[in-house]
């Protein structure tokens, strides 16, 4: 306490407070002095002060009744009793009532000081306790909040791994109130294969690095929270982290255990994330996987179409060779249209919508689906003039497929799958419940007889993340994408399911006044031409049949079965070269590399890219670089004859 401090006297002797105000002052202290109770306080109803000094005995108002007038306007005040009275009796009442100390008069001048000081330090050290208190007090309800808000949930076991803290989150997100958790063994929480690594982990007894380490494992959630929460799972994932309590530091010998602090992260959102991420990645695999396969297979093909095309030279139709090879070319081309639908899944291009007949798409996905799943009886029924509608038909057969691939893992032992296109109209109304805006539509149902689902799970087929597979099964596109195509095409999708009687599924897409543009294929007759063609390909049969099907049109043919070969054949021969057919895919040197090269020799040299894969993606970027045309194998030779002779027209 300052030595400035306030002090104020009351009493009734007047020469008695003149000089101790003199003698107080003197000492550095602020003091006032009243004569009576009822003039002190009017004093204190105007300014406090550190320090109240009061005479027991005083006419109109006492000592003790001041006291009490004091304590109403200032409860912490801190008062020292005088009184010439030496009854032991005053003195227990005036401590009784809240006095600090209590003074005999008369008494030495030290005397008074001594007391005056010490209470001064008493009552400062009061004011600075209650002040630490204080912060305390807010530290502590600072902490508790961080604590019982945190996401995770925080715990602390005693040395028997029974519950001595827990905090809000238990409530949260498990569902057992606090109450329920004290005192109980942990392992209420844990199911029975996880009691084994739990004795390890959750009730800790080490520190270090094992502390640090971080074990995954399931934690059961209340039944009250599952009633409340019926879709939510009966257990969460979580990433635990825990290390011992001792009584001593860690390092010493003869520590006692005194129980377990641990941390339990949820980690169900984050599973979810990385198991779609490995299904992404897999996707991605498979997808790899079936653009190189097609690309092979297509090679293969290119082998049989092309010689099955030199085949049909010269041949009538009333030849008894003409319809079988006919018909190889009929199979060559159902091959490469499956090929093609595998490079699809695997491309990643851009989406081209465009308007199209439902029926041939859904025909074409039917013929690719039944050859896979023969289990499966397959009926579809298709309207007759249905509406055009614009897609991207890749997306869409994507979402179709899907669907089958769900009807199927919904029916392990084989049933029944029914597709069916129809024209709708909606009015105004039942659009709304779906979503949609009134007009026409084009609906695709897809129905089957399998194992269906229980309305929690039809509500929360189109979640992300969601799924009622197991893991090893996959998920295919997933409910949730599908439906996110269809609505970025404006229309909906929705499902109808009654436990063990199948799913109905329902696609609405918008109609379109636009007209479908069929491409329409001219007569297979090979244009004849003249010139000079390098063919680059690492594949011999492809090598072999390009040079006999050009032969056959009357180019003159040189090969080369890699990169570096190619260059060296047209760095001899460029000016006699007129058109390169050019594979994008080689060991060694790619088509790419090759191709810059080839310009730097002659930067006006006519190229024609070849590959098993689609123009889009590597040979988008290869074209756009500086070739001349593009082929895709399996090519015939009325296609390859009218790249060929375009380009050499150019080139002359």
């Amino acid at each position: 306490m300052s030595m400035a401090s306030k002090i104020i006297i009351v009493d009734d002797e007047v020469r008695f407070l003149e000089s101790q105000k003199v003698l107080l002052e003197s000492d550095g202290f602020k003091v006032e002095i009243a004569s009576s109770g009822p003039a002190a306080i009017s004093m204190f109803q105007i300014q406090k002060f550190d320090l109240y000094i009061f005479d027991i005995n005083m006419p109109e108002m006492d000592g003790f009744q001041l006291m009490k007038e004091v304590f109403k306007i200032d409860p912490d005040a801190f008062i020292i009793m005088m009184t010439g009275d030496v009854s032991v009796d005053s003195a227990v009442r005036s401590m009784k009532l809240g006095a600090y100390d209590y003074l005999k008069k008369p008494f030495e001048y030290e005397d008074l000081l001594k007391t005056i000081k010490n209470a001064l330090e008493k009552k400062q050290l009061i004011i600075e306790n209650k002040a630490y208190s204080y912060r305390l007090q807010l530290t502590e309800k600072f902490y508790q909040s961080v604590v019982h808000h945190s996401p995770d949930l925080i715990y602390v076991l005693g040395p028997a791994g029974r519950f001595t803290f827990a905090n809000k989150a238990f409530e949260r997100i498990l569902g057992y109130k606090r109450e329920e958790v004290i005192g109980k063994s942990y392992k209420m929480l844990l199911f029975q294969e996880d009691f084994i690594k739990s004795e390890l982990f959750f009730n800790e007894r080490r520190t270090g690095e094992r502390a640090a380490a971080s074990v995954e494992m399931k934690l059961k959630r209340s039944d009250l929270y599952l009633k409340n929460n019926p879709s939510e799972a009966s257990y969460l994932f979580v990433e635990l982290k825990a290390t011992g309590v001792y009584d001593r530091a860690i390092t010493e010998k003869g520590k006692k255990f005194l129980g377990t602090y641990g941390v339990a992260r949820d980690m169900t959102y984050r599973k979810q994330l990385e198991y779609q991420l490995m299904q992404a990645q897999k996707m991605d695999a498979i997808g790899t996987l079936a653009g190189g396969i097609a690309h092979d297979f297509n090679n293969i093909l290119m082998g049989i179409q092309g010689y099955s095309s030199l085949l049909l030279i010269g041949l009538t139709p009333d030849d008894s060779k003409y319809s079988k090879l006919v018909s190889i070319d009929q199979y060559v081309r159902n091959g490469a249209e499956l090929t093609r639908q595998l490079l699809d899944f695997a491309s990643d291009a851009n989406y081209n919508v465009r308007p199209a007949n439902l029926n041939t798409m859904l025909r074409k996905s039917i013929s690719m689906f039944g050859r896979t799943k023969k289990e499966i009886s397959i009926h579809s029924s298709f309207q007759k003039g249905l509406w055009p509608a614009e897609v991207d038909e890749g997306q869409i057969s994507q979402v179709i497929l899907n669907l089958y691939v769900n009807a199927w893992q919904a029916m392990p032992n084989g049933g029944e799958l029914y597709v069916k296109s129809e024209n709708v109209s909606l009015m105004r109304i039942e659009a709304e419940e779906l979503g949609l805006n009134g007009g026409n539509y084009v609906r695709i149902t897809v129905r089957d007889t399998g194992i269906g689902m229980d309305e929690n799970t039809r509500q929360r087929i189109f979640e992300p993340f969601f799924t009622t597979k197991k893991k090893v099964s996959g998920t295919g596109l997933g409910l949730s994408s599908a439906y996110g195509i269809i609505k970025s095409h404006g229309g909906c999708i929705s499902v109808l399911s009654t436990k063990g009687k199948g799913s109905i599924f329902y696609i609405y897409l918008p109609s379109t006044e636009k007209r479908v543009v069929y491409e329409i294929r001219p007569p297979a007759r090979p244009v004849i031409g003249k010139g000079t063609v390098l063919i680059i390909d690492d594949e011999e049969n492809i090598i072999n049949v390009t040079r006999e099907m050009l032969e056959s049109m009357g180019y003159t043919v040189m090969t080369a079965k890699s990169g570096n070969e190619g260059i060296d054949v047209f760095r001899r021969n460029s000016e006699r070269i007129d058109v390169l057919i050019l594979d994008m895919i080689m060991p060694g040197m790619s088509g790419g590399e090759t191709m810059e090269h080839i310009k730097n020799i002659d930067p006006n040299a006519r190229i024609l890219l070849s590959s098993g894969y689609g123009r889009e993606g590597a040979a988008e970027e290869i074209m756009a670089r500086g070739c001349d045309g593009f082929i895709q194998k399996p090519y015939d030779l009325e296609k390859l004859s009218r790249k060929i002779y375009m380009l050499c027209r150019d080139r002359n």
